[in-house]
């Protein structure tokens, strides 16, 4: 058999699914009516033929494409990389294509990406804003749903899906607390936002309602920031007994300094991570760790998403939105708690303990 020479057409899909052209055009489009039965043949052929509509023509017609955009900060942190996953892959079960892109939290790429979404004329925008962008006005007042992930929209009434930040970082501190732990460090970066100061102002709450003085280091950009401040902590008169670390990839980058500076985890410093990771229970010792629903998180944050763009005559006044999901406390060997089951249920037995926070 030949190899094909030009693109897939709908004559082609129609062919295949045995329906007529409209038919095909109604299934891509999502509009009219079309039976379950010939909608699961077209989409079937469509896959088959890998079959991809000509959005540069629906924008010429100044229809809206079926894509939707998605902006993170950075692709190779892996809980932004789960909420991208689940968004797209909710949005290809609806026929739609995503757009993917990182701001690398710079507000002025992220603008420059906005603007290129409104140019390839995106139905919709899923995104984990920077600070206030004026893009992100002129997209909206265009009529296009947007839809923000992890952190709130500053200067912007809009949807919004996060998690409890605060809650879940006051649970991991007080964990340490419970542990005996009285010097407890703090370390990360992003501290200008939203997620990220509800978790430091969830460890400075605790530790001033017990008396103790906060050790907050939330310039920790890099590996080699992570480093020096835990050389620094061998000539420190009183070094910290517990970390608690506001990121996944700050968690990894502390794990090897300490490691690589001769700290033993648990006897010599505990750690307890805000986000949990598939390999934090082969870790040695496994990581106590406060857990993110990030593919629910991404998938709530779609949902609503397409909720607006399938709905665009809805009530406005429901705009705005906010959705707070609940966090997991995963408690492990790192905290101080050993592996045995015991230790572990001492603690979610505890009178104030929640594992669903």
């Amino acid at each position: 058999m030949s190899k094909r020479s030009s693109p897939p057409t709908v004559a082609d899909v129609a062919e295949l699914a045995g329906v007529g052209a409209i038919t095909v055009s109604r299934v891509v489009n999502g509009s009219g009516v079309v039976s379950v039965e010939k909608g699961k043949r077209v989409r079937a052929a469509i896959k088959k033929l890998g079959y991809r509509p000509n959005q540069a023509a629906r924008v010429l017609k100044g229809q809206r494409a079926r894509m939707i955009g998605l902006i993170v900060p950075d692709l190779s942190d892996p809980f932004f990389g789960m909420c991208a996953a689940a968004v797209e892959k909710f949005a290809f079960e609806r026929g739609y294509m995503t757009l993917i892109v990182a701001s690398q939290r710079n507000t002025e790429i992220e603008k420059n990406e906005v603007d290129m979404m409104m140019g390839q004329n995106v139905a919709g925008l899923v995104i984990v804003p920077s600070l206030p962008n004026d893009r992100l006005k002129m997209l909206a007042s265009s009529g296009i749903p947007i839809v923000a992930l992890d952190r709130p929209l500053q200067g912007l009434i809009g949807d919004e899906v996060v998690v409890d930040n605060l809650g879940g970082a006051r649970t991991a501190v007080e964990h340490l607390l419970w542990h005996g732990c009285k010097r407890i460090a703090c370390i990360g970066y992003d501290k200008d936002f939203y997620s990220i100061s509800q978790r430091i102002l969830g460890y400075t709450s605790v530790l001033n309602a017990a008396g103790l003085k906060p050790d907050i280091y939330d310039e920790a950009w890099t590996a080699d920031a992570v480093g020096r401040i835990v050389h620094s902590w061998h000539r420190a008169a009183h070094r910290p007994d517990a970390l608690f670390s506001l990121n996944n990839v700050t968690t990894l980058r502390a794990l090897q300094a300490l490691r690589e500076e001769g700290f033993h985890i648990p006897d010599g410093i505990a750690i307890v991570g805000f986000d949990d990771f598939p390999l934090a229970p082969l870790l040695l010792p496994p990581l106590t760790a406060v857990r993110q629903p990030a593919h629910v998180l991404g998938m709530q944050a779609v949902r609503l998403l397409f909720e607006r763009i399938e709905n665009p005559e809805g009530d406005q006044t429901q705009t705005g939105i906010k959705t707070v999901l609940p966090v997991e406390f995963i408690v492990r060997a790192s905290c101080g708690c050993g592996t045995g089951i015991e230790a572990v249920r001492s603690w979610n037995e505890k009178p104030d303990s929640n594992a669903t926070i």
